[in-house]
């Protein structure tokens, strides 16, 4: 088999807003706009000189040889598609990868898509690596925004995000100042709040609320789908995290049509939402605990 290792940087691009898209306007209406909205990425990708790889469902996979390239794509990206009904998450990472049979593997290929996926709808998330292979003045325009941990992996990841023109963070996990020094940054105090049926929870910062089966949790949820010990809500450094560590897994909903599956992984929450362990929150049977995180 044929194939090639190389240095690059690796963009990957997930629309977010088809599902009510196609609900609303049928589908074949819906899956016009939606192609028209992947063919404007790849033109993108394609006009910064970028290589796209492929298209699963959704998302754009490409790679740049040069970061400051594809930071440039993934601004006029992040442009245009604010201008419809369709938005995207994207994760950007830099590495060496492995490109064979048509398309790319290797760690940085996995630890992309899983920046894609944390990224809230219309956010770019953004790895030190990349980060690192950017000169100064690039860097100037990325803040740093938290320590995240992916699925798999042992350390602790430092992840970036863009900083608008206007000053203020092109994400809602946070605002910070115009220092990427973390012990320049006043921590955010914020209050979170849970929600299932006449049972309501809440924890403050190094606080934790545990959900699951066992009645040694905070919040009960007696189904036979839901694990004894199923997740976990935690606020730490101003963040607000669900640690899901069960056998059947967890919807987490954090808008319209952003509802993401997680298993034996963290995800940070931002605003607020619902998650349903075990099934989807669309189901019958699912129960759904409602969350609120507040600033205090």
């Amino acid at each position: 088999m044929d194939q090639e290792t190389l240095l690059a940087a690796v963009l990957l691009a997930d629309v977010v807003g088809s599902t009510p898209l196609y609900e609303r306007i049928g589908d074949d209406a819906a899956l016009l706009q939606v192609s028209d909205c992947l063919d404007a990425m790849r033109a993108i990708v394609a006009q910064h000189g970028g290589d796209f790889i492929y298209s699963k469902g959704d998302d754009v996979l490409s790679l740049f040889e040069s970061p400051e390239a594809a930071l440039r794509a993934v601004r006029q990206i992040s442009h245009q598609l604010t201008k419809g009904p369709l938005i995207a998450r994207i994760g950007l990472h830099f590495g060496t990868v492995i490109r064979a049979r048509g398309a790319v593997f290797g760690d940085v290929v996995n630890v992309t898509a899983r920046l894609s996926t944390t990224a809230n709808p219309g956010e770019v998330l953004i790895s030190q690596s990349f980060f690192e292979a950017l000169s100064a003045g690039s860097r100037k325009s990325l803040r740093l925004l938290d320590k995240m941990d992916f699925k798999g992996k042992q350390e602790l990841f430092d992840v970036y995000t863009l900083w608008s023109g206007n000053g203020v963070l092109s994400t809602q996990i946070t605002t910070r100042g115009t220092t990427t020094d973390r012990r320049s940054v006043p921590q955010r105090q914020i209050h979170l709040v849970i929600r299932y049926g006449d049972q309501l929870r809440s924890c403050r910062n190094n606080e934790s609320v545990t959900i699951g089966r066992s009645e040694e949790c905070n919040i009960v949820v007696e189904r036979p789908w839901v694990s004894r010990h199923h997740a976990t809500f935690t606020v730490s450094n101003g963040r607000a995290r669900l640690v899901e560590r069960s056998s059947s897994g967890t919807f987490v909903s954090m808008g319209p049509g952003h509802e993401v599956f997680v298993r034996r992984e963290d995800i940070l929450l931002f605003g607020s939402g619902v998650i349903s362990p075990g099934l989807k929150s669309s189901l019958g049977d699912a129960q759904v605990l409602h969350y609120e995180i507040v600033s205090d």
